[in-house]
C-alpha cells in the first residue's frame, strides 16, 4: 500500500477478476450454456440441409451439362413423342412406330404380358347395358307388341 505522503491518483476502470458465482448464477449459465448447445445443433442441421439442397441443384446441372453435350456432339435429342406399339400377334414382334413421320423406332420379341391377346369388351351404357344388348331387347319388345296386338 501506499504511504500517508504518497500522491495518490485514483481511477476505475473495469478489470477482469476471478469470482465466485453464486447458485442462481450457475443456473443462469447452465441455462445459457444449453441454449447455445442448442442454436449449435440447429445450426448444424441448417447446414447439413444447405449442403443437401446444394448438392442436389449440383448435381441437376451437371446432368442438364452431361445431356446438352452429349446433344452438341451426338447431333440428337431424345424427346418425348407420340409413338403407337404395334403388337404382332402372328409373329409375336412388338413395332414401335412413330406417329409423326411413320418412322419405326424399335422392333423386339414381344413381352410375355404383350403375348397376352386383350378381350375386346362391349361398351356398357349409363343403363349397364351394351348397346347390342339394348338393341335386342328393343327387337324383342317390338316382336312381343306385333303379336300381342294381333290377340
Amino acid at each position: 500500500m501506499a504511504k500517508t505522503n504518497d500522491v495518490i491518483q485514483r481511477t476505475q476502470e473495469p478489470h477482469k477478476v476471478k469470482c465466485i458465482l453464486t447458485n442462481e448464477e450457475k443456473a443462469k449459465a447452465a441455462m445459457e450454456l444449453a441454449n447455445t448447445h442448442q442454436d449449435m445443433e440447429s445450426l448444424a442441421i441448417e447446414k447439413k440441409a444447405a449442403m443437401t439442397e446444394y448438392k442436389q441443384r449440383k448435381e441437376k446441372l451437371e446432368e442438364q451439362i452431361h445431356v446438352t453435350s452429349l446433344m452438341v456432339k451426338e447431333g440428337v435429342a431424345m424427346r418425348s413423342v407420340v409413338c403407337e406399339l404395334q403388337l404382332n400377334h402372328t409373329r409375336l414382334r412388338a413395332i414401335i412406330v412413330r406417329l409423326d413421320t411413320n418412322e419405326i423406332v424399335e422392333e423386339r420379341d414381344m413381352t410375355e404380358d404383350e403375348k397376352q391377346m386383350k378381350i375386346p369388351f362391349e361398351k356398357k351404357t349409363k343403363k349397364g347395358k351394351s348397346k347390342d344388348m339394348q338393341e335386342n331387347i328393343k327387337a324383342d319388345e317390338l316382336q312381343f307388341d306385333k303379336a300381342n296386338k294381333k290377340k
